[in-house]
């Protein structure tokens, strides 16, 4: 490979990852930029060599590339033609270098006179404002910046408003500085995503570019395919494993259902049905350990519980909800007669484990750092150096005689510094929404707004859980139709969590239950980008796509429940009442599977249906009379379907008695 065809081969790739929008030196200069950018981050994650950074220059340089980056890659207008940055452009760029970087040189000032400001100050906090609003409404669209920019004008005219919200108000020189600081815009939420966030992204993106990517997707596709539904199972269990990778449902749709939707369409599920089920498993990995989403690290700050307390706990729902997609696809081949594929189409999974075993390797390792008491931070930093060394290696090893040491060494450098900047621009989506958010978050607390939300949680719930509970799904529900899930969840877990932590329930219960939800638009209509991701792939109806993939994350809204009324999230360690209700709530995904699907061991009439779900809503929480009933009820059911089988020719097995769901 010449030094020509080094740079031009990876110009080409850096482009791909751009989406094609950028080239020539504008697109050379956002190269630089994320790759800056996601090594900064990096380095600062381990030992520090070379010295300590600043916590102003650490925090002012993450917003200060992160909009400057959106502002370069993003256009004013969503679909806009338009390949190089416009005037508008370049004077938010500015914009953001000033304003930002008078936080960075002034950081020390900025402090001493917080609760004073000069007429500098305000002039930078307002242009930092109008910077950081302008590049979430281009990433995510103009819900959360309207919110936001409402929750400006609360702070300041407050006072004007009914008793019951109302407060001192300030004035704008006095809420715009107060939030241009660590209290607002470059607090909690940018330091959690400097530090953990990005890390695990680029984590995730160097292992697919060194090809992890590809294993995981024909790893579980080997080990399934000679089952019943097996693509559809190897959508879930490599949706497991890209999960514990990416952290971000949609990009799990695509990285793994352009492999495995057009095989679930060629084994005989519908298109609707193929690309709904990709999504319902890919948000699976929004919950997965090790990484899970990006809220997760947020929610450990702001609990004050361990990241890998939260890991372990969320271990079981997880695996859970898995398996409830894996069943739900299984009644489906079986109710479709989708046949197993023939040995032909299959790969061994010997083989496979043979060529790819080693990237298994760095997420035992970040996994065993974390739970020696590493900090996450520092535990992925070792766990990347230690994965780039073993990919280099596996290389080397396994090349050709052709293909030279230094071919290698060139391959695996450009593979780096892809990862680099894949890394960098996928986490954007969260990185572009860390100003806003702080805003919001800050307003919060200058006012005393999240006091006053949970007294009104309270008061319109009448103190019922249960009612507590439906106003935490619908509204994530309805903040999902604009936001990422993790903005929204940030918002839930300040405006709603406390209200159900006031109703009796633990800090841990509340924000995970806030956080399962707050995923439901992912494969929510009328907006559900990973469903959209998956009807994209499949060619199915976008619409139709993202109401069966409702059908298959039927779990998503049910185990957020058992986070309430049983200690599935182990809050006393791992007890008997912990273990029966992992079982008995594993045994219910089968019954609720079968009832959705109409199929257990043939066509189930309805009242076989009914007896399907009492028996799996009695199996849910760990009493264990109603849990006897459960099993009573369902063990009927099964020697009904039994008789029913024995009773009919083979042939007619598969056949509806009635009108198919």
């Amino acid at each position: 490979m010449t030094r020509q065809g080094f740079w031009s081969d990876y110009l080409a790739q850096s482009e791909d990852l751009k989406g094609g929008r950028l080239r020539g030196p504008i697109g050379l200069l956002l190269t630089v930029i994320a790759i800056f950018f996601a090594g900064f981050y990096v380095y600062t994650a381990g030992p520090s060599v070379f010295g300590r950074v600043g916590v102003g220059t650490y925090r002012g340089l993450f917003l200060l590339l992160s909009v400057v980056m959106v502002f370069l890659l993003y256009r004013t207008r969503a679909g806009s033609e338009r390949t190089s940055p416009s005037l508008i452009d370049w004077l938010l760029i500015a914009g953001a270098v000033i304003s930002f970087g008078y936080f960075i040189v002034e950081f020390r000032d900025l402090v001493r006179r917080t609760g004073f400001f000069t007429t500098t100050d305000f002039v930078m906090a307002s242009m930092a404002t109008i910077v950081s609003l302008e590049a979430t409404r281009r990433v995510m669209g103009i819900l959360l910046p309207a919110l936001a920019a409402t929750f400006l004008v609360y702070a300041v005219y407050g006072n004007m408003l009914p008793e019951s919200i109302s407060h001192r108000g300030y004035s704008w020189g006095r809420v715009l500085t107060d939030l241009f600081s660590q209290e607002g815009m470059f607090g909690l939420v940018l330091n959690v995503t400097a530090n953990y966030v990005v890390l695990f992204v680029v984590f995730g993106a160097l292992m697919n570019r060194f090809g992890a990517g590809d294993f995981f997707v024909r790893l579980p596709f080997a080990l399934t395919a000679g089952y019943k539904g097996g693509p559809a199972k190897a959508a879930v269990l490599g949706s497991g494993m890209m999960g514990m990778i990416s952290g971000s449902a949609t990009a799990n749709t695509v990285a793994t259902g352009t492999f495995t939707i057009p095989l679930m369409i060629r084994a005989g599920y519908k298109p609707h049905v193929a690309g709904a089920i990709e999504p319902a498993a890919s948000t699976g990995g929004m919950f997965m350990p090790p990484i899970m989403g990006a809220g997760v690290f947020i929610m450990a700050e702001m609990i004050r519980v361990p990241y890998t307390d939260i890991m372990v706990v969320a271990l079981v729902p997880a695996l859970l909800y898995f398996f409830s997609v894996a069943a739900l696809a299984h009644f489906e081949a079986a109710r479709e007669d989708i046949p197993v594929l023939p040995a032909s189409e299959r790969e061994r999974p010997l083989e496979i484990l043979k060529q790819g075993w080693h990237f298994l390797i760095p997420i035992a390792f970040v996994i065993y750092m974390m739970l020696t008491g590493m900090s996450p931070s520092r535990a992925v930093f070792f766990t990347i150096l230690l994965f780039i060394a073993i990919a280099v290696l596996a290389r080397l090893v396994r090349k050709d005689r052709e293909t030279s040491v230094i071919d290698v060494l060139k391959a695996s450098f450009r593979d780096l510094l892809l990862g680099l900047e894949e890394g960098a621009l996928n986490a954007l989506v969260v990185s572009a929404i860390v100003g806003t958010v702080g805003l919001i978050l800050g307003v919060v607390f200058l006012t005393g707004l999240g006091f006053i939300f949970t007294t009104s949680v309270m008061q319109f719930t009448f103190g019922l859980l249960p009612l507590g509970i439906l106003l935490a799904l619908i509204a994530s529900y309805i903040l999902g139709m604009g936001m990422t899930v993790t903005s929204a969840y940030i918002l839930m877990a300040i405006l709603v969590a406390p209200g159900l932590e006031a109703m009796g329930i633990s800090a841990l219960a509340a924000h995970m239950l806030v956080f399962w939800y707050s995923q439901s638009s992912n494969i929510s209509p009328p907006v559900c980008m990973a469903a959209f991701a998956g009807a994209s792939i499949a060619k199915s109806d976008p619409m139709r796509t993202g109401f069966t993939a409702l059908k298959f994350s039927a779990y998503l809204f049910v185990i957020p429940v058992l986070f309430i009324y049983t200690p599935i999230l182990m809050p006393e360690g791992l007890t008997g009442p912990a273990v029966q209700a992992m079982i008995t709530s594993f045994i219910a995904v089968v019954a609720t599977a079968a009832a959705f699907s109409g199929f257990l061991l043939c066509r189930t009439s309805i009242i076989e249906r009914s007896g399907l779900v009492v028996g799996a809503v009695l199996l849910l929480f760990p009493q264990l009379l109603a849990n006897a009933a459960g099993l009573i009820l369902l063990g009927l059911v099964l020697l009904a379907q039994k008789a029913k089988v024995q009773r009919m020719p083979t042939t007619k097995r598969s056949e509806p008695e009635e009108a198919a769901p």
